[in-house]
């Protein structure tokens, strides 16, 4: 989700500035919202029913009248990137801002970067605590930011970075000495709180210090996340030749892919539960096929013109 906000606030300053303010929120309302009613009304609500025919689900014993047919899930996506392309284009309404490179800016270098995965690591924490908000809201038909809205900030950073880069090509000009260093830090960082958990998990602790050691791993979220997204950037930089154009395809079906697969998830687990396999298979098989599935239905989807649109 970190990536998806910085690459999806890059492409907004060019495409505002191209189509003007009017047209281009247009656009969006029609990209974002279309998709948004149809999930609503037809994806989360067909998950949820299949979900009622699966004797492990969580809806499977309750009352037709309390099945949450109003719940955003995944959807909650879609809400907050309109909310930041209505903050950017009132940003550039103000300011009458035009679209134009500056590539003489240099890149923030270390010292930039560690404030700010600092400074949001402290809000993560911060929002973390409050269990009561996030609890209360995934009970509400806003259930999807009761899980994600302790994100916010660090998606509202991404995504205006984003933004920001697009004027200056910061992107296509990453340090790689930078890059690397973060990267193998980062790595590091992961494969400590991972030993962590499996410690607490080992000498089982884990119901009485997990709570502590994923406050922990709040502040370390976007330590961990600037050098695996500045990575994942540069080494596709250097290899445009590797998987290209698969990548390519897989990149403009993963929208569509994205908002069905909550129904594809349903599905596969109503059809592998039954088969009585250990758990660990059930998830490995329930996650690749939902995977797979979603793209390639996604992808015969935005065969149909009207869909290709807005999927």
């Amino acid at each position: 989700m970190y990536m998806l906000f910085l690459l999806s606030g890059y492409f907004v300053p060019r495409s505002v500035h191209k189509k003007g303010i009017r047209s281009y929120l247009k656009s969006r309302a029609l990209r974002l919202g279309l998709p948004f009613l149809a999930g609503l009304l037809l994806i989360n609500n067909g998950a949820v029913l299949v979900g009622t025919q699966s004797p492990n689900s969580p809806f499977a014993d309750l009352a037709w009248g309390a099945l949450p047919f109003n719940r955003i899930g995944v959807l909650w996506f879609l809400i907050v990137l309109f909310a930041f392309d209505l903050l950017y284009c009132g940003w550039t309404a103000f300011r009458a801002d035009r679209y134009s490179i500056d590539a003489s800016v240099p890149l923030p270098q270390l010292r930039s970067w560690l404030m700010s995965a600092f400074v949001l690591g402290v809000l993560e924490v911060l929002m973390a605590t409050r269990s009561d908000l996030w609890s209360s809201l995934a009970r509400s038909p806003l259930d999807g930011l009761g899980a994600q809205g302790m994100h916010i900030f660090t998606y509202a950073f991404l995504f205006f970075l984003g933004c920001k880069a697009s004027f200056h090509k910061w992107i296509e000009r990453l340090d790689s000495h930078l890059v690397v260093k973060w990267s193998r830090f980062s790595v590091a960082l992961f494969i400590a709180l991972a030993s962590a958990s499996l410690g607490l998990f080992v000498h089982g602790s884990i119901a009485t210090e997990y709570s502590k050691l994923m406050l922990v791993g709040s502040f370390c979220y976007p330590f961990v996340a600037w050098g695996f997204i500045s990575y994942l950037l540069l080494w596709f930089q250097r290899n445009p030749n590797y998987f290209g154009q698969w990548l390519a395809t897989a990149g403009v079906d993963s929208y569509g892919a994205y908002v069905i697969h909550t129904l594809v998830l349903s599905l596969v687990i109503s059809a592998i539960s039954s088969a009585g396999l250990n758990h660990w298979l059930v998830f490995i098989a329930v996650a690749s096929l939902t995977i797979l599935i979603s793209f390639v239905a996604s992808h015969q989807l935005r065969r149909i013109p009207a869909l290709a649109r807005v999927i």
